[in-house]
């Protein structure tokens, strides 16, 4: 009886040992097991955009949001844009969630989301195509205010909590923490002698109308 009491004993605390690998797997890669949804509208941008604010009363800089640019047919999607003395950065937030896997030279990247009994994969255009194609719309605006050398640079943050992002460290992707580490670089505290005022109007004459810009 002994011996078949300490069987039980070890099959109880090896049950146990394995529930608890269980939890802790799901807390330390939490981002797979939460359930989240999507951030759409204002709350998409909501995080990123309270950094940027900060980062303009501080620095001097201007914001514009929402910031979708419309010349010639073609559209910068954009959530907002920072006009400081550094230059123009313009921000492309994306609120999905679950895992996000891609890298810088796919032309697609792949959402994966919800339980692993009913998983859904939705492929989408790479983010940081469209981001190239978004700053050379914005250089083009200012080009054709006179504005031929203020430099533009445009990143894209995901700000999902739930999002889990499988992508390479040097694909230029941020989250809203990265994002504010971003803002503290050297690079956007320099003056390039760029006038906000003439920068800031160049682009805020091609914003399209609020039924261009983008819901989701």
């Amino acid at each position: 009886m002994e011996n078949v009491f300490d069987i039980l004993i070890v099959v109880a605390s090896v049950a146990l040992l394995s529930v608890a690998f269980y939890f802790a797997y799901a807390t330390t890669n939490g981002k797979k097991a939460r359930a989240g949804k999507e951030l759409k509208g204002t709350a998409r941008s909501a995080r990123a955009l309270a950094v940027a604010r900060r980062f303009c009363a501080n620095e001097g800089a201007k914001l514009i949001a929402p910031a979708t640019l419309a010349r010639a047919g073609a559209y910068a999607d954009l959530d907002f844009i920072l006009v400081g003395t550094f230059g123009v950065l313009c921000v492309k937030c994306l609120g999905l969630d679950g895992e996000i896997y891609g890298s810088a030279g796919d032309a697609k990247w792949l959402q994966v989301r919800g339980k692993e009994d009913a998983q859904e994969r939705v492929s989408f255009d790479n983010p940081l195509v469209q981001a190239g194609r978004d700053t050379r719309l914005v250089r083009d605006a200012l080009f054709s205010a006179g504005l031929k050398s203020v430099p533009v640079e445009t990143v894209c943050v995901f700000t999902n909590k739930n999002a889990q992002l499988v992508l390479p460290r040097d694909t230029g992707h941020y989250t809203v923490k990265t994002f504010r580490d971003l803002l503290d670089k050297d690079k956007y505290h320099q003056d390039r002698k760029v006038d906000i005022a003439k920068a800031a109007a160049a682009l805020e004459a091609n914003l399209a109308p609020a039924s261009a810009r983008r819901d989701g």
